[in-house]
């Protein structure tokens, strides 16, 4: 069965404010004058699924508690056996 792989984007715990920050506001600073980076204030996965929304709940189920950035997820089409 032919499945898509969808790289999926997650926001560390308490880092929400700064993940936007550093995404939609490219500000590599916080207000307290840390450093920010794509590694401090998230990470991505790659997960395969029929669809985004399967993709998803699996991401969900493995990262129970972590924001997901939806905005942020790319698919790439692939054949997953």
């Amino acid at each position: 069965m032919a499945k898509s792989l969808y790289h999926i984007r997650l926001i560390n715990k308490g880092r929400e404010k700064d993940y936007f920050d550093f995404w939609r506001r490219q500000l590599h600073a916080n207000a307290a004058g840390e450093t920010l980076t794509a590694d401090l204030v998230g990470f991505e996965v790659t997960q395969s699924g029929n669809s985004l929304e399967d993709a998803l709940a699996a991401v969900r189920r493995k990262h129970a508690g972590l924001q997901i950035d939806t905005q942020s997820t790319r698919v790439e089409e692939a054949e997953v056996d």
